[in-house]
């Protein structure tokens, strides 16, 4: 379901939650909430465990959709009746659902288990998430999502007509999808301008 690329950038969003301030090493939730102190070892516990838990939610997709392939097989042997696709499609969303409350699950375990200690400090201002939020995003990034949206467009123009009918959707999602990078660029520089006299 993912490649290896994504596990490691969602393992390093995860580790990135525990950061090293002048007064030690703390947990802050999604990176921004309130700054929880915690030793060298519980980040490393905390970091294994998460990187298990995801290991095995992502293996549990293969054997749930073998289970959901035979027992359509079983039940609906006419693929193209209606009730078969509402069962193969209510199967897949219970499969997406059940890995993203694993995901979920094995992902805010630090904040369940630190939520008795108390924070020493405040959570980051609307201003600070803010600047955390564009300093992880880089123009490559924005220009390669735009790119793609075009591409989209071109490509599926080459075999529907994307002005009518349902293609209309294709052109109205890679549109969206450049219209989204350029305005996030825009926001990231007009940020950085203001920031820079700082």
């Amino acid at each position: 379901m993912f490649g290896n690329a994504h596990f490691d950038r969602l393992r390093q969003t995860f580790a990135d939650q525990f950061s090293v301030g002048e007064q030690g090493l703390f947990y802050r939730k999604y990176q921004r909430g309130a700054p929880i102190r915690v030793s060298h070892s519980e980040r490393d516990e905390f970091v294994a465990a998460f990187n298990k838990r995801i290991r095995y939610a992502t293996w549990s997709i293969f054997p749930a959709s073998v289970g959901l392939i035979l027992l359509l097989v079983w039940r609906t042997p006419d693929a193209d009746s209606a009730i078969a696709q509402i069962a193969m499609w209510g199967g897949i969303a219970a499969i997406l659902l059940s890995f993203m409350a694993m995901y979920y699950w094995a992902w805010n375990a630090p904040s369940r288990e630190l939520e008795r200690r108390t924070p020493e400090g405040p959570a980051l201002t609307r201003e600070g998430a803010r600047a955390l939020a564009f300093s992880k995003i880089t123009y490559g990034q924005l220009l390669i999502a735009a790119l793609m949206g075009a591409g989209l467009i071109w490509k599926k123009s080459t075999e529907i007509d994307v002005f009518h009918g349902w293609g209309v959707a294709w052109l109205a999602f890679g549109v969206g999808l450049v219209v989204l990078a350029g305005v996030q660029a825009i926001r990231k520089w007009c940020f950085n301008q203001k920031r820079a006299p700082e």
